[in-house]
């Protein structure tokens, strides 16, 4: 890549989306495609505000503006990028990718960061060439506060397709933390067991992660929801070589941050409910495997969903 300015798009303006295209735009040429041009406008104008909650020991602390980001609502500027990271929630998937299928580079690479299960596969089915779709995970813990404000914890691990070399070598060089992995699929469910175990009890509960480890009905109920996960993983012929709910506590220890379906919910946004726990319990009618509490809980993150539009 001696002399190249490697050109990635982000699509979607979330948290997410904005932590990549901020810590990205220091090794590569980054874009976002948002999906309102206010938003748009706001980060051209001003860059995008990145702060560590924590100040880490990194190459800077506490708030820093990243002004080499470019932003657009127009898929058709995605036409000259090397690899695009769909950062967009689950239920837009398939939107997203039929937009850019149109305008995409036939080699250019694409990458799911998404939450759930189902980024990847829906991406291959409406992009062409999808051997070029690669699947991956973010553990980033990030707020956004405003259209061009973010706010990030300790973690900024990513996890990605080792068979995407080029572009994990140019994130790695990033202050992203880049694990290049054989086996992403495994990945994937790693992180969509912590998801299923947290991010609907922390919105049912009304609990950050913290709270959630001293609560015992928090890991009762966490406990019930991961069973039913490891069941269905199984049957999809998925298995942990550790013990997930030991992981799950790991992840809660001394955490205030709030997962992004609580995120959602206060902010009267559509949650990823269908994409995780309800994607538990649609496995489990699939290999006829009871999932009791995953399905209470997609009911009552609906309910909640439509109080708040009420």
């Amino acid at each position: 890549m001696a002399g190249k300015q490697y050109k990635i798009a982000i699509i979607g303006g979330g948290a997410v989306g904005l932590v990549f295209a901020a810590l990205l735009s220091e090794v590569a040429d980054v874009l976002v495609v948002t999906r309102r041009a206010e938003q748009a406008e706001h980060i051209n104008s001003q860059g995008i505000s990145f702060r560590r909650k924590t100040g880490q020991e990194r190459t800077f602390k506490g708030e820093r503006t990243f002004k080499k980001v470019r932003a657009s609502t127009d898929y058709a500027d995605l036409k000259d990028c090397d690899a695009i990271i769909v950062a967009v929630k689950s239920f837009d998937t398939a939107a997203v990718a039929r937009a850019m299928n149109r305008v995409i580079r036939p080699e250019a690479v694409v990458v799911s960061v998404q939450n759930g299960l189902e980024g990847y596969p829906v991406l291959g089915e409406h992009i062409d060439n999808p051997g070029r779709v690669f699947d991956g995970v973010t553990y980033l813990g990030a707020e956004r506060s405003d259209d061009r404000s973010v706010t990030n914890g300790d973690n900024q691990k990513v996890v990605l397709d080792s068979a995407a070399a080029e572009l994990a070598e140019v994130m790695a060089r990033s202050e992203l933390e880049v694990v290049a992995s054989p086996n992403a699929k495994q990945a994937v469910w790693d992180k969509m067991a912590l998801s299923t175990a947290q991010n609907a009890l922390s919105a049912v509960m009304n609990l950050n992660m913290g709270q959630m480890l001293e609560s015992e009905e928090a890991l009762r109920r966490a406990s019930m929801l991961m069973g039913e996960f490891e069941d269905v993983a199984a049957a999809e012929g998925v298995t942990f070589d550790y013990s997930l709910m030991d992981a799950l506590r790991g992840n809660w220890k001394n955490s205030t941050f709030f997962p992004s379906m609580w995120q959602d919910l206060h902010a009267g946004r559509r949650t990823e409910i269908d994409a995780i726990n309800g994607a538990v319990s649609a496995l489990g009618r699939k290999h006829g495997i009871a999932t009791p509490y995953n399905d209470e809980i997609v009911a009552q993150v609906r309910a909640l969903e439509k109080a708040s539009k009420s």
